[in-house]
């Protein structure tokens, strides 16, 4: 028996050549579209860019400072207020981002990287000059309550050198009794016992010395600092709001794809009104 050859099936070849004329004649129908809508887009492009030109105008511009502050302290940094409170603090009371009616000053706060007490602060506000008014008053106030703190403190350390002193000046008395005993008494041992007495009690006098020069110390200046800036307060002569360039650009291409879009659509519905009436 001879072996069946197999059938040869023709291969079908597809015309790909009206598919691309089909895309073309649509990108020109396309742009025909926009050409013959080019008014109703330049227009609609212009009304859109024109708000967003007067909006940035009237709008008013905000300003941004920025500052470090040093919190304060009192011997060897005993701080007034925990730094990371005095954040919570400063945020909760002097905040107005979220107050719907005000919004600003804007305030944010926050420990700047590898320090424990340097807090960076930034305000943005309707003009330089009004936030760093605004930055004096947090100062103000934080620097008020530090005083109530330092007050407080000033009387503690004032006490207590008070009680040493009361304390110095009643061994001091003891001495002198002691020295006028031994004026009076022959017997060596007891005159002995009160010059051990007078001794002990001149190491206790210097002691009592020693801590209330230590007091005295702990009230100096230097070594309690209140809240205050350091180095210099940056600012920029422009604002960083509202972003003119930007928005007008934005609005721009915004206002050119949406007058393409209500083109097309424009289109569309006439089409549809079209073939109902070639239905009809």
């Amino acid at each position: 028996m001879s072996e069946k050859k197999p059938e040869v099936v023709p291969v079908q070849y597809i015309p790909i050549q009206n598919c691309y004329e089909d895309d073309e004649i649509d990108l020109k129908d396309l742009i025909k579209t926009i050409l013959r809508y080019k008014k109703f887009i330049v227009i609609f492009t212009g009304i859109i860019t024109l708000l967003a030109i007067v909006y940035v105008y009237f709008k008013k511009p905000i300003y941004e400072i920025k500052a470090n502050l040093q919190v304060g302290y009192k011997n060897n940094k005993q701080y007034f207020y925990n730094p990371n409170s005095l954040i919570v603090y400063i945020k909760n009371t002097y905040d107005n981002s979220k107050n719907d009616k005000i919004k600003y000053p804007k305030v944010d706060v926050s420990l700047v990287k590898k320090t424990r007490d340097i807090l960076n602060i930034k305000i943005d506000a309707f003009s330089n000059e009004k936030a760093i008014n605004y930055l004096n008053k947090i100062l103000k106030d934080i620097n008020s309550k530090e005083n109530t703190k330092i007050e407080i403190y000033k009387n503690i350390i004032n006490q207590k050198i008070k009680i040493l002193q009361e304390s110095k000046k009643q061994l001091l008395i003891n001495k002198q009794n002691y020295l006028n005993k031994i004026k009076s008494i022959n017997d060596s041992q007891i005159i002995s016992n009160l010059l051990q007495a007078i001794a002990d009690i001149e190491q206790q006098v210097l002691s009592i010395n020693e801590k209330i020069i230590n007091l005295k110390s702990q009230l100096s200046p230097l070594n309690m600092v209140k809240t205050q800036i350091i180095g210099k307060i940056e600012k920029s002569n422009k604002p960083i709001k509202p972003k003119k360039t930007l928005i007008v650009i934005v609005a721009f291409i915004t206002g050119f794809i949406l007058s393409i879009f209500l083109v097309f659509f424009i289109e569309f519905i006439k089409s549809l009104k079209e073939d109902d009436l070639q239905k009809k």
